[in-house]
């Protein structure tokens, strides 16, 4: 829907005095720090959603034969072009409804209007309301060590037997069934492909198996991943005893036909059971949003005996809080399950940033998973490791190829990963004909293009890699031992306008039609048996700005950290060594793929410093002012509004 929407600078609070800054996040002003952020992230958001607003464009009234659900009228809006002076349009719908009726009493079919978005501050409004909330639950805000408690003696018989092998997830399972951590949150610290999300659905099961009065809430910042649970819960749980409650907002079309049973969900509409029948159900899934309505139903604190929130790392802290505030008790088990080295919550606006000295390192990037973990009580002992009382760090990864896991496993977690998928798997593409060094599934290759833009788009694309990395699908799917599907190629690009470009070449491959191309973000949580990384830049002078706004790979971690991890036996990089090489991350990757053999195109040299350019692009006193302008990651990456949660 399109809505005139302005900016009042009456909506918003004063801005705090310099007091809370200088004290830093605290127990006392915890309430006031997180919804500051969310008061400057939002003046951001309403600067940054006017970049699509449109003057004198046509309005046209849909034919109910069309449309049939009601009369609507539609709008055509230009998206990009697939290739030179071709445009890619899709078109908004809206219903009547949506319209005031004055308008739609003069409205003639084809009239010109101007149009300005908005967007949905549900999320945030119930962030606020959670914030206030929170003041009575600082021994999950601020968890202390809990008394030690004797070795559980409780033997666990896995509905998944595949985890009795496993002696971190078995571990992390009986902690948690047995309250080890309570009052302070649980954490089950999962690197890539180490079973977080099973053990978590494990743990859930044990927990309702293990006592009768046991009630589970269990979210997450997606409804995909909310689906995931709950699939997952449905092979063991009756589905009498199970919910998963969704949003109004929630288009129904992307609801899994297999959970539909359990989910409100009647006459091709969304409704919200009375407050008694939700008090009936031992499970309820939803994202940490929707647990709003449980807040709202009146649920006694302590109803819910535990409380999960898988993903934890992808949400910003308010928006944890959410399900916890109002909800919990000194007896309530929280479980946080999550990575602090992969992708944080998408923010907009630099100020918020845990990195710029406003904030002081507790940002609105800085997740509520990753602040906790940074505490003593869930540092490992350099002598005897993590307390398994509070945290467990899962340690077998089942995706990736050795040579693919290294560098990421030496990088971010302490070299501990180790190496469990199937071998069949994960050496399948070790003798591919097109690899510069048999056995050694990674390829970089070197192209140095540049960065471009074009049309209204602010978007940086890189055409040669483009072609890159195109040329390198083709080969994939032209393979014929093994035999490469589509659906199983992930390329992975920072730019959106990059991959604008990749998918409209990829349209003229033949048989391409199913490989996903995306920005990281898209790809949290997903793997593939082959990933090729566009990483778009050849600049040295553009690379400050991808450090202040966080934009692209560079000087980015948990985005290199992702991307480098998704794919299970190829990963293909495609970029520029002498910009590539000044990161930290990347040239020590690019460094092993060196010395490993896998490394094809033209030779390179170092010949500046990334420290350099980042000094003297600071002296330029060029960092950005508050509120002054639509974003520089709105406008280079054009991150998801999430208009449903």
């Amino acid at each position: 829907m399109f809505l005139c929407h302005a900016v009042n600078k009456a909506d918003f609070p004063i801005f705090p005095g310099s007091d809370m800054m200088k004290a830093g996040l605290r127990a006392d002003n915890y309430t006031t720090w997180y919804q500051t952020l969310l008061w400057v992230e939002e003046m951001q958001m309403e600067l940054d959603i006017r970049y699509y607003s449109m003057a004198d464009v046509a309005l046209k009234r849909v034919p109910l034969r069309e449309y049939q659900w009601a009369e609507c009228v539609e709008l055509r809006v230009s998206v990009g072009e697939v290739e030179e002076g071709v445009c890619v349009c899709v078109w908004i719908r809206v219903e009547v409804g949506g319209l005031c009726h004055s308008f739609m009493t003069s409205f003639i079919d084809n009239m010109r209007v101007s149009v300005s978005f908005t967007f949905n501050r549900h999320p945030l409004k119930c962030s606020h309301r959670a914030l206030e909330l929170s003041k009575t639950i600082t021994a999950l805000t601020f968890p202390a060590a809990p008394r030690p408690v004797p070795a559980a003696l409780q033997n666990i018989v896995p509905y998944n037997r595949k985890l009795e092998t496993n002696q971190e997830q078995m571990l992390a399972i009986q902690n948690i069934v047995n309250g080890t951590s309570r009052p302070a949150p649980y954490i089950i610290f999962g690197p890539p492909g180490t079973g977080k999300t099973v053990t978590v659905v494990e743990a859930i099961k044990q927990v309702i198996r293990g006592s009768g009065d046991s009630r589970v809430l269990a979210c997450t910042p997606s409804n995909s991943a909310a689906d995931l649970i709950a699939s997952r819960l449905m092979e063991h749980i009756p589905r009498r005893q199970m919910f998963r409650m969704h949003a109004t907002s929630r288009p129904l079309v992307t609801v899994p036909d297999d959970l539909r049973e359990i989910s409100n969900i009647a006459n091709n509409s969304v409704y919200y059971p009375s407050d008694n029948t939700l008090r009936e159900y031992r499970i309820i899934v939803c994202t940490m949003v929707t647990a709003a309505r449980l807040v709202s139903a009146g649920f006694p604190k302590g109803h819910m005996t535990h409380i999960f929130l898988d993903e934890c790392g992808h949400s910003m802290e308010p928006e944890a809080m959410v399900p916890l505030a109002s909800l919990v008790t000194k007896d309530t088990q929280v479980v946080l399950a999550g990575d602090p080295h992969q992708l944080g919550p998408v923010i907009r606006n630099p100020q918020c940033f845990s990195s710029h000295n406003l904030f002081q390192d507790n940002g609105l990037d800085k997740s509520y998973l990753e602040r906790v973990m940074g505490r003593a009580m869930y540092q490992a002992h350099p002598a005897t490791g993590f307390n398994a009382q509070v945290v467990t760090k899962l340690l077998n990864n089942y995706r990736s190829h050795k040579a693919i896991l290294k560098e990421p496993n030496d990088m971010f977690y302490n070299s501990e990963l180790k190496v469990c998928g199937d071998q069949m798997l994960i050496h399948s593409m070790c003798s591919w004909q097109h690899l510069p060094r048999r056995q050694f599934p990674l390829v970089f290759h070197a192209v140095k293009g540049r960065d471009e833009r074009e049309g209204n788009s602010p978007s940086y694309f890189n055409g040669q890699e483009v072609s890159a990395v195109v040329d390198w699908v083709k080969k994939l799917l032209d393979t014929k031992a093994p035999k490469i599907q589509a659906k199983d190629v992930g390329v992975i690009t920072p730019y959106r306008r990059q991959v604008e470009k990749i998918r409209s070449q990829l349209r003229k491959v033949r048989g391409a039609e199913r490989v996903k191309v995306g920005s990281p973000e898209e790809f949290q949580g997903d793997e593939r048996l082959v990933v090729v990384i566009s990483t778009v830049r050849a600049s040295q002078d553009l690379m400050a700005d991808d450090h202040i706004f966080k934009l692209g790979f560079l000087r980015n971690p948990k985005r290199f950290n992702v991307a480098v991890t998704r794919a299970k036996a190829l990963l293909i990089i495609v970029g520029c060594p002498e910009i590539l090489s000044l990161d930290d991350h990347w040239g020590s990757l690019l460094r092993y793929i060196q010395q490993g053999g896998g490394y094809q195109g033209h030779p390179f040299t170092q010949t500046a410093d990334m420290d350099d350019i980042l000094t003297r692009f600071g002296n330029l006193s060029l960092r950005p002012v508050l509120g002054l302008d639509v974003s520089a990651r709105e406008m280079a990456e054009a991150p998801e509004w999430r208009g449903e949660h």
